[in-house]
């Protein structure tokens, strides 16, 4: 047989399988996160304003630069230059908390992560910290956070917040990569009133998601400490620790962050999530037209969930504080199809066989496996390595459950689905196989076909 090769249009990073993080004796916090696989993340701050342009010059990812919020970093513009050029244009009169967390809820996300502080230093939040924020240093003076905290309250929408904890070029001082005015220790101080505002000030955070942390364990350790100490259900991203720190020592983090915009190359122990943008950059960008279509969208969600990773996509607000029509498009379409097939991402686990096929990948819940069918084969859905014929098999898309006939040769343990010519679905229909129990052949065999090593590196936030 053929080989089938990804016919994703990004290039993905092989991974080898990861050690998994030390159970803790009560990790009951991480059920929800577990179960919800799939997240809207935001990128949002100073850096949409210009999109990633500074003085007719392009730095954005898609000019071949870093992504559009590294901007004050690409185009090496000062502190006080990038503060009093931008932070006096940021007045985003079109942010409506409302309409963000109903669009996400509507496109079947379960929680939501936003930029409180990226790179550059400027807070989306009330902080008496720094007069760099939303409320003291702009036209807008409207806490972002807060309003998103409420509305996803209101909603019943898990809310966090993503916080650059090390990488800071504004305010951190003294090194290279530290170009701000504050001394570490300043730095530090500042860092922990920021922690302790956005864990006492904004409800229930269900998520903080460090980023590019430093090999310091020290300091990593004093701020995961702080998160639970002030909230013990808040869930830790491993990006509170530099990726050199061994996992056995990370001490806080609750669930491994894979690199930038990867699917993981085979099923994945322990707790997992991926980062994955709708375009090449983060941050908004007004020339980046690469747009990944619903279905490239839809398979990088379920080969993610068939390798047991969660799913957390970006989406890049505009000066205005809206969502681009290419992104609402596309999540009203995922959401049109999570709707009818959410079942087969929502609490699932990894796929039972350590493989996938040349028409898609497996997940499963209790004693049911969903098989994603994304390459359609109009004679029969065909896999091997589950001993035993289903008790039923039906499209998840179908009301009635009627049945679909099913061939199961005892011998090699394949079985094959008998389906129409055409796809229900031509994104993915979803196959239900009910079994009384699920076991997969200890001897069965086959390769991962839908995710290959291309040898690129992939940038972090």
């Amino acid at each position: 047989m053929k080989k089938r090769t990804s016919i994703l249009s990004l290039a993905l990073l092989a991974l080898t399988p990861l050690t998994a993080f030390s159970q803790k004796a009560d990790d009951s916090h991480m059920e929800w996160w577990r179960d919800a696989r799939y997240g809207m993340f935001i990128h949002w701050g100073l850096y949409s304003i210009p999109g990633g342009e500074w003085k007719g010059e392009d730095y954005g990812k898609e000019a071949g630069g870093a992504s559009a919020e590294w901007l004050m970093n690409s185009a090496k513009i000062p502190g006080k230059e990038y503060r009093e050029t931008l932070a006096p244009q940021f007045n985003p009169t079109e942010f409506d908390a409302e309409k963000w967390v109903s669009t996400a809820k509507a496109a079947g996300m379960k929680y939501i992560v936003i930029t409180s502080k990226h790179h550059d230093g400027f807070c989306l939040f009330d902080t008496d910290a720094t007069d760099y924020n939303v409320m003291d240093a702009t036209p807008f003076k409207r806490d972002i956070i807060k309003e998103l905290a409420d509305e996803c309250a209101k909603q019943d929408m898990k809310f966090g917040v993503y916080y650059s904890q090390f990488k800071d070029w504004y305010h951190r001082g003294q090194g290279k990569r530290h170009t701000g005015t504050m001394s570490n220790s300043e730095y530090l101080e500042l860092v922990k009133k920021n922690l302790d505002e956005l864990l006492t000030n904004y409800g229930d955070m269900a998520v903080l998601w460090f980023d590019v942390g430093g090999s310091d364990l020290k300091e990593a350790d004093e701020q995961g400490a702080r998160v639970r100490e002030l909230q013990p259900n808040t869930v830790i991203c491993s990006r509170l620790y530099s990726r050199k720190v061994p996992q056995k020592d990370q001490k806080y983090a609750d669930f491994e962050s894979l690199p930038d915009r990867t699917i993981a190359s085979k099923r994945m122990e322990g707790d997992n999530e991926t980062c994955m943008t709708m375009r090449h950059n983060w941050g908004y960008d007004q020339d980046d037209d690469n747009w990944k279509s619903t279905k490239d969208i839809l398979e990088r969600m379920v080969l993610s969930s068939a390798r047991g990773v969660n799913f957390l996509l970006n989406v890049a607000p505009t000066p205005e504080g809206t969502f681009s029509p290419e992104e609402v498009e596309r999540l009203k379409e995922t959401g049109a199809w999570m709707e009818v097939n959410g079942d087969s991402i929502y609490g699932t686990t990894y796929s039972p066989v350590d493989f996938d096929f040349p028409w898609g990948a497996m997940t499963q819940k209790d004693k049911k496996v969903y098989l994603h069918v994304m390459k359609w084969n109009p004679e029969s859905i065909e896999f091997n390595g589950l001993m035993g014929a289903p008790s039923k098999a039906y499209f998840l898309a179908d009301g009635e459950q009627k049945e679909l006939e099913v061939d199961y040769n005892a011998g090699d343990h394949v079985t094959k689905v008998k389906v129409p010519a055409e796809a229900p679905d031509a994104m993915d229909t979803v196959i239900v196989l009910e079994y009384d129990e699920v076991k997969a052949d200890p001897k069965g065999k086959g390769e991962y076909l839908w995710s290959k090593s291309t040898g690129v590196k992939h940038d972090r936030n």
